[in-house]
């Protein structure tokens, strides 16, 4: 055993797991105004009030800058903004043309020290049937696409770009920036807590050439979102991300014809397609990064009742990350467009998810569905032969 991985399966001390309570007492994130949360009905905020020592802070959309303004810190993209500063008044005009036109997505504002903005309501994201008819036919004349899909696809289109960087990258032995990682997460996150429904939206119709890419910045979205849901420590969320955006970075050494097969894998395809985890993980293995992202690239395909790979642990040799990463890893594979399968809906997916016996920690993956706005009666009968996900 290299000696890298030994020390992922003797000790986690880079990011401290919070002490899960037995299944009746795991912790919801109850209603309130600090947290923007994701359900099937309803209308995401365009500010995310933040609560904690005594200051209010909002988070708003850039374009609700105004003057007075007294701006805290500047999130969401790591390309260069146009300041010298993260906290300063906006008093000018042109202060205020120039972070408008700037890639910035969301800023946060110190309502004690300047105005707030005049707060609007986004409109309700549209279903996938409208994603899937705009993204398809951009020069029919259509109506304009809505505008939380556009910030949507802007989002993937910088994340995406710059995860293929960081991945060609770890795939030439080079170094990954951890700054850089770590704005990409930054800026998935922020997504995700305003515009949950488009960003997931447009993840779910992935092409053949950018599925890895695509499919690790939704597991990213899904990761932070359930961590912040869970009300785990802010830090073990940005590294959850991390993991999420580098859990399948070992099927970059995987034949592109394989990873697009449409047809059922033969049992050598499917050997292959199971070296994944330990390939990344080797790639990941002298990069700076914390030990978690390593060890759910090795383990997310792991199973509770230990019938998983590659090492086939059980219970509490399962981490929290991996629990977690698995449950994100299979909803966004099975709720995509495949061109080997259909997609499932979100309902289908809690049906299906919740019949994989031994699959998936059951408290975490019925947390899980509640964080998404998913309810249903559970099934009884149970299933464990999981299908359509491929690993």
């Amino acid at each position: 055993m290299r000696s890298r991985e030994r020390a992922v399966f003797a000790k986690r001390k880079t990011v401290r797991e919070p002490d899960l309570q037995p299944s009746s007492h795991l912790p919801v994130r109850p209603e309130s105004p600090c947290n923007a949360t994701l359900n099937a009905s309803c209308k995401i905020e365009v500010s995310d009030r933040e609560c904690g020592k005594g200051r209010m802070l909002l988070r708003i959309e850039r374009h609700q800058a105004r003057l007075g303004m007294f701006v805290e810190s500047l999130e969401g993209s790591w390309l260069d903004h146009p300041f010298w500063t993260q906290r300063f008044v906006i008093n000018d005009h042109d202060s205020l043309l120039k972070l408008q036109n700037s890639s910035v997505s969301t800023l946060v504002i110190d309502l004690d020290k300047g105005l707030g903005p005049k707060v609007q309501k986004l409109p309700p994201s549209p279903p996938l049937s409208a994603i899937r008819s705009t993204a398809a036919s951009p020069r029919l004349g259509r109506a304009p696409v809505d505008p939380q899909i556009a910030r949507a696809r802007e989002t993937l289109r910088r994340t995406t770009r710059a995860l293929r960087e960081l991945f060609d990258d770890a795939r030439g032995g080079q170094p990954i920036h951890p700054g850089r990682a770590a704005a990409i997460v930054d800026e998935v996150a922020s997504a995700m807590r305003h515009r949950p429904h488009a960003l997931l939206g447009i993840t779910r119709l992935k092409t053949k050439d950018e599925y890895s890419y695509l499919h690790s910045v939704a597991v990213c979205a899904l990761m932070t979102h359930f961590g912040r849901f869970l009300r785990l420590d802010p830090e073990f969320v940005q590294t959850l991300g991390l993991a999420g955006l580098f859990h399948d970075i070992g099927k970059a050494t995987l034949p592109s014809e394989l990873l697009g097969k449409r047809d059922t894998l033969s049992e050598e395809e499917m050997a292959l397609m199971r070296t994944h985890p330990l390939e990344g993980f080797r790639m990941l293995e002298n990069q700076d990064l914390p030990d978690m992202v390593r060890e759910v690239c090795l383990h997310h395909h792991e199973r509770i009742d230990g019938a998983g790979y590659p090492k086939g642990l059980a219970d509490d040799e399962i981490s929290l990350g991996v629990r977690i990463a698995a449950i994100c890893d299979v909803y966004d594979a099975v709720t995509s467009v495949r061109p080997y399968k259909e997609a499932w809906s979100a309902k289908t997916a809690f049906r299906r998810m919740w019949e994989w016996e031994g699959h998936f920690d059951r408290v975490l993956l019925d947390q899980f569905f509640r964080s998404i706005g998913v309810k249903g009666q559970k099934p009884s009968n149970a299933n464990r032969s999981p299908a359509q996900a491929r690993p």
